[in-house]
């Protein structure tokens, strides 16, 4: 029996010398175990630990492990086998452990948590448990609803934020050469050691948008006032948006309210600017951006009470006229038709072929300029031409009328898109009689067509509407009413008209 318990032992030395235990230099982070590789008939196992050459720590264990629960630090360490008669029957060396405190990732909070599609992708995230370690580092990942991940570039931030302390860090994160699309993001923050915190719905990235300028009010503001009130109207825009104005001069515009459905409200300091007109810009974070030219006008600054008492005290003759328009020209063509009426339905049937192209020019003459409301006053000259065929029971003839106008319209200055406009005019016209069976020369009965043909005296009177699509282009719809003077007889028509105009 001794000479088996002898042997028993020495086989145990033997295997407990083969044991691969903790190296003599280990580190663990707090609330971890430490493990060995168990021994072959051993029935226990019993661990001495000390701190400083004072024994702390001496337990039992039955596995071949045992929990840690000691606070952060530098111990020695020492197992004994224990075999199943109760005898020590081998002993290892003490090994050197260390206890770390590990480090728990933590996300606090997320910046910008919304952006649109193809917009800056840097955020700024405060966190605690960052590892930096040359070689192992924190790694921060976007991962989407449907787990797609995107790994993000990571560095500390350069400035000291208010109230940063050693828990937490500030990082700037930047996405590498894919940026996230549209949709919910979940920001991952995992350490080395697979310890990971996740924050759901960390970013929200919107579809990118498109701005539009649709209106702004009012179109024209005097010069003069510290706080002048403007509405801006804009479709498409995203948060951060830049708003920039431009004209003759730079002027302070403060924002003062802005709703969710694009609408701005600025106040402009239009004290000291020159006066003409002005341009809006909008720029999305994203990219896209709208530009909208004369926006608005800057009037001249209204006169003081004393101004106005003294300007009333002069002849109008000595009042300063108005500036003259900007674009005081224009181009215009359109279509008609041509209605006869009365008695003249009797000779002539609807012609719904019809053409007219002209020249309009603002009255410049000082003298209309100073009278108030007659700056709306614009010449005319028209070029016309018009087809109908006569009620001529047995041969088909058709009139071609070829008209020239000078006349005097007038178009009211209200600050919306629709204005009245009147018009009249006089002039001459040729009227040439042609048949699609007979030629002009040829004999028919009493009479031959060139016989038919005559210079007449013309006037219209019209009145209709103006559609200003911006401050260049514009559409008429008018309705004529036309008189034609024959040596016998007065024909009368009217002529419904849809033109279109261009100034300069």
């Amino acid at each position: 029996m001794p000479s088996r318990r002898c042997n028993e032992t020495k086989r145990l030395r033997f295997i407990l010398f083969l044991l691969t235990f903790l190296s003599a230099a280990v580190a663990l982070p707090a609330q971890e175990k430490i493990e060995w590789e168990p021994v072959e008939g051993a029935d226990h196992y019993r661990i001495e630990i000390r701190q400083d050459g004072k024994l702390i720590l001496e337990t039992r264990s039955d596995k071949p492990r045992i929990p840690l629960f000691l606070p952060p630090g530098e111990y020695d360490f020492l197992v004994k086998v224990i075999n199943t008669f109760g005898k020590i029957a081998s002993v290892g060396e003490w090994s050197l452990l260390k206890i770390t405190v590990p480090d728990i990732p933590f996300i606090i909070d997320f910046l910008p948590m919304e952006i649109h599609e193809g917009g800056e992708t840097v955020f700024r995230t405060r966190v605690s448990g960052l590892v930096s370690d040359p070689g192992e580092s924190t790694v921060f990942m976007l991962e989407d609803t449907e787990g797609k991940q995107l790994q993000l570039e990571s560095e500390l931030s350069a400035t000291t934020p208010e109230g940063q302390n050693g828990d937490w860090k500030e990082v700037i994160l930047k996405a590498r050469r894919q940026e996230p699309g549209q949709g919910l993001w979940t920001l991952v923050m995992t350490n080395p050691d697979g310890r990971e915190n996740r924050m759901g719905d960390a970013l929200v990235v919107l579809d990118r948008l498109r701005p539009r300028i649709r209106k702004f009010n009012p179109k024209k503001i005097p010069a003069g006032e510290v706080h002048n009130t403007a509405v801006l109207e804009i479709t498409g825009m995203e948060s951060g948006a830049i708003v920039e104005f431009s004209g003759p001069s730079e002027f302070q515009a403060t924002l003062l309210k802005k709703s969710d459905d694009g609408i701005l409200e600025y106040s402009l300091n239009l004290q000291d600017v020159e006066t003409g007109w002005y341009s809006v810009r909008i720029t999305n974070p994203s990219g896209d951006s709208d530009y909208k030219e004369k926006v608005f006008e800057v009037l001249p600054a209204e006169p003081t009470p004393e101004e106005i008492a003294a300007a009333n005290a002069l002849k109008i003759d000595d009042r300063e006229p108005r500036p003259i328009p900007e674009f005081p020209r224009s181009v215009f063509g359109g279509w008609h038709f041509t209605l006869p009426v009365g008695s003249t339905s009797e000779y002539f049937n609807n012609g719904y072929a019809g053409l007219s192209l002209g020249f309009s020019q603002k009255i410049q003459n000082d003298l209309i300029r100073r009278i108030p409301g007659f700056g709306g006053f614009a010449w005319d000259f028209t070029f016309s031409y018009s087809h109908n065929k006569t009620t001529f029971p047995l041969i088909e003839i058709n009139l071609n009328r070829y008209i020239f106008l000078l006349g005097l319209n007038y178009t009211t200055s209200f600050d919306f898109p629709l204005n009245l406009i009147v018009r009249a005019g006089g002039g001459f016209g040729f009227s040439i009689y042609t048949s699609p069976d007979y030629s002009r020369d040829e004999w028919l009965g009493p009479f031959a067509l060139r016989d038919l043909d005559s210079l007449d005296f013309i006037v219209r009177f019209g009145i209709g509407a103006r559609y200003d699509i911006n401050t260049r282009w514009y559409v008429d719809l008018t309705c004529d009413f036309s008189a034609t003077f024959y040596m016998s007889r007065t024909a009368w028509s009217i002529q419904p008209r849809l033109e279109g105009g261009w100034r300069w």
